[in-house]
């Protein structure tokens, strides 16, 4: 079924391409042959997922931007089609809006991968500020950081956690330096009273976006006295290039937010199987998604967790060194 909507598409799509149509044609029939649009790979760039009860996908992306087909959202085999046919654009398109190739790199670099583009009837663009943001990064390993409850917020009620992206030549004193990957609601428009109904509904937009570690820990840390730990991951170079590739695409996507389910762990762990889509970590969660959980579940999996580093709160640092004063000292420190 799918190879024959993408062989009737082809032709729909082609319809409309300004250079080369028979080489559009002949990519969409090679990757309807091989079943692309059912590859695991490609769902989990979209951010498909299995509806329950029915043989359909529906993307847990809401933004309209971060699909090139009308029916991207809930048709893989339509947003591939869609997503070849712009490669021989230079319109801009996505969150932030640049030529396709440049816009959804990940999106291009598998494609090219399994259809082995001829650079001669599909010539590649210079994505100079992907280049750029890719060499600031400086990324050579990611860790994931888990902020422990923090009451005064309902949305840290259970946690949070986000990626932070290890730099070349880093040592214990500067890891504060790195980036961080951060995911998470805006809630600046909600009042008080429809807050909660906010967060459970979908009420809220989510949005990844990077910032210095050093920020996300004073607030965590110092001034919320939240504890954190760091779990460096096992990821080879290919998989991490990837997961930054896919972030790119994720700049300025909004999502719909939910407390429950799809918050910061869950959308941190379909990044992951981004990475390595044999990962499968969102399958283990149907109904609600807690960060401590998340954590839990990567534990387990042999191999995926290095070392973890505990990083005491400034709070939880002056209470043990209370706790080791004797009742003399502890009278004097009061």
């Amino acid at each position: 079924m799918t190879g024959a909507l993408l062989l009737l598409g082809s032709w729909f799509w082609a319809a409309g391409v300004r250079a080369d149509t028979p080489y559009l044609a002949e990519l969409l029939e090679r990757a309807a042959s091989a079943g692309l649009a059912d590859r695991r790979e490609w769902r989990t760039l979209l951010h498909h997922r299995s509806v329950a009860g029915d043989e359909g996908v529906v993307s847990d992306a809401d933004d309209p931007r971060f699909f090139l087909a009308p029916a991207g959202k809930t048709d893989p085999s339509a947003e591939l089609a869609a997503t070849l046919r712009a490669f021989f654009d230079a319109d801009p398109v996505g969150g932030d809006p640049q030529p396709a190739q440049c816009a959804f790199v990940a999106r291009y670099r598998w494609l090219r991968a399994e259809l082995d583009f001829d650079d001669r009837r599909l010539p590649p663009q210079d994505c100079a500020r992907f280049r750029r943001w890719f060499g600031q990064l400086n990324a050579e390993a990611a860790t994931l950081v888990f902020a422990s409850a923090y009451l005064s917020n309902p949305a840290s009620l259970f946690g949070h956690t986000l990626l932070r992206l290890d730099r070349r030549g880093q040592t214990e004193q500067t890891r504060l330096l790195a980036y961080a990957i951060n995911y998470a609601a805006d809630d600046s428009d909600s009042d008080v009273l429809m807050y909660a109904v906010d967060g459970i509904t979908g009420g809220f937009k989510g949005k990844f976006d990077i910032q210095p570690y050093y920020k996300l820990v004073r607030t965590y840390s110092d001034l919320e006295s939240r504890d954190i730990w760091e779990y460096r991951l096992k990821l080879s170079e290919p998989q991490l290039r990837r997961l930054l590739e896919h972030v790119w695409e994720l700049r300025g996507i909004a999502f719909d937010y939910y407390f429950f389910r799809e918050n910061c762990a869950w959308q941190l762990l379909t990044l992951l199987e981004v990475a390595d889509p044999n990962l499968r970590l969102s399958d283990e969660f149907a109904l609600w998604t807690l960060p401590a959980d998340t954590i839990r579940l990567l534990v387990r999996r042999t191999g995926l967790v290095e070392e973890a580093t505990a990083r005491p709160a400034r709070g939880t640092a002056i209470h043990r060194r209370y706790e080791a004063l004797t009742a003399e000292e502890r009278r004097l420190a009061r």
